[in-house]
This record gives C-alpha cells, sequence and structure tokens, in this order.
C-alpha cells in the first residue's frame, strides 16, 4: 500500500505537467483584440506559428536618431522594444528580439540574437514618421518577417544566420529558432503599448493556384540544345508586396525543364551572406526544391 500511494502521488504532478504543456499551444482567445501591456515585463501564451504578433506602439515625442555610444554612456532605450521567446516552459529560452520605434542613423534598429552578429538597418523610417506604429512579426517554418505599417523593415531566413568568429554558431542557433515550437513570449519594455494575435488562417503556408503565370518560356524540343546569350536580361524579383513576397505563384515563370532542351541562365550579383535563389514548381503549385547560390557555395534542395 505504501509503494502504491506513493506512485499516484508521483503520477499526479507528471500528468498535470503534460496537461499544462498541451495547454500552452492555445491563444488566449481575447488576444486576438488589442491587449495593453501594462508593466514593463509581461508573458503570455503565443503560439507563434498559428498568429502573426502585432504590436501597436507609439513614436517618442522627443528622440535622438544618432545618440552617443560608448561605455560610459547610456544610450537612449526609449524606443527599445524586446521580446524572449520560450517554447514549451518559461525555462527554455529560444530567441532574443530587440527592435526600435525610430530608425537610427547608424542603423541599430533591428536583431534576433541567435542570428544577427549586429543590429540591421531598417529599410525606412518605420511608420513613415507617424506617432502609431503597427508592427507585424511573422514567423514561417523557413523565415521570420518584420513589417511596419504593411511595409518590410526586416527579413531574415533561418538558414542563412551570420557568420563571424566574434559571435561563433548563429548559422545553428538561427535555423534552432526557425524549428523551435514559439508557444510563449515575455514582453520587455513595452509598457503601454498593445499586442494582439492575428490567425494565419494557412494564408502564409498556402500556395496559390498556378493558372496564370506572368510568363511562359516556349518548350519546343525541335530546338537546339544551345542557350541563347540575350546579353540583357530582365530584373527578376519577386520579393515585392505585389508578389507575396516571393509566396504568390502569378508572379513565376513557367517553363518544363522535364521535356525542354533548354535550361535556365541567368546573372546575378554574388554576396557571402545573402542568397539567390531560384524556387521550382509543379504543375499542382506544389514546391519541389530550391536551386540557391552565394558566395559560399550552391546548393540543390529538395
Amino acid at each position: 500500500y505504501y509503494i502504491t500511494n506513493n506512485l499516484r502521488w508521483m503520477v499526479f504532478p507528471i500528468v498535470l505537467a503534460l496537461f499544462s504543456s498541451a495547454l500552452s499551444a492555445v491563444l488566449d482567445p481575447s488576444l486576438t483584440e488589442w491587449r495593453v501591456l501594462k508593466t514593463g515585463e509581461e508573458r503570455v501564451l503565443f503560439p507563434l506559428r498559428e498568429y502573426t504578433l502585432e504590436v501597436k506602439s507609439f513614436l517618442p515625442d522627443v528622440y535622438d536618431t544618432n545618440p552617443p555610444y560608448g561605455e560610459l554612456i547610456k544610450t537612449d532605450k526609449s524606443t527599445t522594444m524586446m521580446m524572449l521567446l520560450y517554447s514549451g516552459n518559461w525555462r527554455n529560452k529560444v530567441g532574443r528580439l530587440v527592435w526600435n520605434t525610430i530608425k537610427y542613423d547608424r542603423g541599430f534598429d533591428v536583431a534576433i540574437e541567435e542570428c544577427d552578429v549586429r543590429y540591421e538597418a531598417y529599410k525606412s523610417f518605420p511608420a513613415g514618421g507617424k506617432k502609431e506604429q503597427i508592427w507585424a512579426w511573422t514567423f514561417n517554418q523557413d523565415d521570420v518577417r518584420l513589417t511596419s505599417d504593411g511595409e518590410l523593415q526586416y527579413y531574415q531566413h533561418f538558414d542563412e544566420g551570420d557568420e563571424n568568429p566574434n559571435k561563433p554558431g548563429l548559422s545553428r542557433s538561427c535555423r534552432e529558432l526557425g524549428d523551435a515550437q514559439v508557444d510563449r513570449i515575455a514582453f520587455r519594455h513595452m509598457e503601454g503599448y498593445y499586442i494582439r494575435g492575428v490567425p494565419k488562417d494557412g494564408k502564409n503556408e498556402t500556395i496559390p493556384s498556378l493558372k496564370n503565370p506572368t510568363t511562359e518560356i516556349p518548350t519546343n524540343t525541335s530546338d537546339a540544345d544551345e542557350i541563347v546569350d540575350n546579353k540583357e536580361y530582365p530584373t527578376c524579383n519577386c520579393w515585392t508586396p505585389e508578389c507575396g513576397y516571393c509566396r504568390n505563384l502569378e508572379c513565376t515563370v513557367r517553363h518544363d525543364l522535364v521535356n525542354s532542351n533548354k535550361g535556365i541562365q541567368v546573372t546575378s550579383k554574388l554576396k557571402r551572406r545573402k542568397l539567390n535563389s531560384i524556387v521550382l514548381y509543379n504543375d499542382a503549385g506544389k514546391e519541389l526544391g530550391k536551386f540557391r547560390w552565394s558566395l559560399r557555395g550552391i546548393w540543390l534542395t529538395g
């Protein structure tokens, strides 16, 4: 009886822990509406893969876009917002995100600790300088993006973490962040700002039907095998809002690589950190793989 009784007491906390872990992935329904952050640090259960996190912040009345930096000089941090990302429990921190309500002259604007060796610069001043700013963090399996009032300000592919001897291991930690099932967030330095979750409804994962591609390359098997060098090539860039940042298949080019005697010829500028990519789909619009290249190498996945 003594052993059986103790086993009952031992099993109960384990079952309770598993039950709590299952609940952690469910968003509080009230968080689909704006909720104010009342303190300098607040914790919220938030399944980041299922919802886009929106933050409503406010431009300070007084700010300095070029503050002093140094060991003995405190940098103005009234513009800073920070999120700590956790998976499974509050002891398992998997990410730290920092961004600002202003664009600094030196580009110290936004960073993901697990991916960036230093801060990245915004594309433009957030929200065009308006007092109210609506930020949106969208986490996907392979990438994360940050927009301000719908304008893309930051993008990170989880396979493209920085490489720097002063901060080794970023390529690994960045990929691990992408694979993590973030289900809770701690907000810091954001008192008086608002947050809410916007359901993705599969919009970031669903591939539109491939009905009207913008360009079709004929696949005449009687053509010669060689590729004609036109010397001048059109600019190909789907990284635009109109193309859903490379998720809208209406911005693709139809080309049957299997039955065509002609391949694909492109010209590109090579960098060490940024990858050029060609994404391959079948007729049903399903992604088959990616051909990617940079100064670091060439990769074919799928």
